[in-house]
């Protein structure tokens, strides 16, 4: 345990970070003796690209050069923290601070009003009720900047609200302009409800067009795969000894979040001899009909193709599941029976 006169700042954009990060230095100037502020950002980064992390990265360096201009008598820390993990909701997130304020054995938490966890809400997910129940002393920083939406706020917000008005026009077809000025008010209020909801991360514009160009690749190569495994579940539906071995795995899939998990999971689910049971985090159970779609599943067929999909050709370099040791049997399959010798036993 050290630090234990430090405090700690969960950190997030928003439009009162940085008068958070100056309250908490003015806090620990206060007090006798030294201490440390630690500005802490979690962020999942379970096989993810780099350009996300350096975002993240990029943000406690300026937060940390904000804080040290506010003070040269305070010490502080940054920490990034879950680069190796996936988290499937922002409780996880909670769960590693509360993980580092033990560790360091910190004073208390000081929270930013606008903090959550990149898209959600901060009202959905209060990491001030995790705190209270984990009886962890936090003070949530007296600023207020006015409400000001962020940058990220408003790229959501505006996915959101072009989502809303094109499928308002296609259900409606509007050619007159009232019916098109109340698409556009509607889709406006959308936009500003559901900036927070809609999304588990910001879309990024590039990333995102990207995906989209890499799309016309993966549906036809998601068609060609679930052709070949119909041709192949056919044969063993068709063959006189019905050669069927079901098993069932569990595989930790390399993908950083929930859309890659949930195209994972439904690649898997849509071919024919697999079929995805549950998912915990990104861990994905799957059980198999045939030992050829078992294979695909351990080889990483489908893996490759979602990481190509989400993450370029650098996500195709890395191995299969199998071969990083990141399969689980649960319901291995059966061993190949022994041979008989000419079909009958001597008596």
């Amino acid at each position: 345990m050290i630090d234990g006169n430090g405090v700690i700042v969960p950190i997030s954009p928003s439009s009162t970070l940085e008068e958070t990060v100056v309250y908490a230095v003015d806090a620990v100037e206060r007090r006798e003796g030294a201490s440390t502020v630690h500005l802490v950002l979690t962020t999942p980064g379970h096989h993810t690209e780099d350009d996300s992390l350096e975002r993240d990265r990029s943000l406690l360096s300026r937060m940390e050069k904000h804080a040290t201009d506010a003070s040269d008598d305070t010490s502080v820390r940054t920490a990034l923290l879950g680069e190796d993990e996936y988290f499937a909701d922002p409780l996880d997130h909670f769960e590693l601070l509360l993980e580092y304020v033990e560790a360091h054995d910190l004073e208390r938490v000081i929270v930013d009003p606008a903090y959550s966890v990149d898209a959600t809400a901060h009202e959905l997910q209060s990491i001030e009720t995790v705190l209270a129940d984990a009886d962890v002393h936090y003070e949530v920083a007296p600023v207020s900047g006015g409400w000001r939406p962020t940058r990220d706020e408003l790229v959501r917000g505006g996915v959101v609200g072009v989502v809303a008005f094109v499928f308002y026009a296609a259900l409606g077809g509007p050619t007159y302009p009232f019916a098109l000025a109340t698409g556009a008010v509607t889709a406006l209020i959308v936009a500003v409800l559901l900036r927070n909801v809609a999304f588990e991360q910001t879309p990024h514009i590039v990333p995102g067009l990207s995906i989209i160009a890499r799309g016309v690749l993966f549906v036809p190569y998601m068609f060609w795969e679930i052709t070949k495994a119909n041709v192949q579940f056919a044969y063993v539906v068709l063959h006189p000894s019905l050669p069927i071995d079901p098993c069932l795995d569990r595989v930790d899939a390399a993908v950083g979040d929930g859309l890659s998990v949930t195209a994972f999971a439904n690649s898997i689910t849509l071919t024919p001899g697999t079929l995805t049971v549950d998912t915990v985090s990104n861990e994905l159970l799957v059980h198999s009909l045939a030992p050829s779609a078992r294979n695909d599943l351990v080889e990483g067929v489908h893996e490759r193709a979602v990481r190509f999909l989400f993450y370029g050709r650098e996500g195709l370099d890395l191995p299969g599941p199998d071969e990083r040791n990141d399969v689980e049997s649960i319901v291995e399959p059966s061993e190949p029976p022994a041979e008989l010798d000419g079909g009958a036993s001597d008596d």
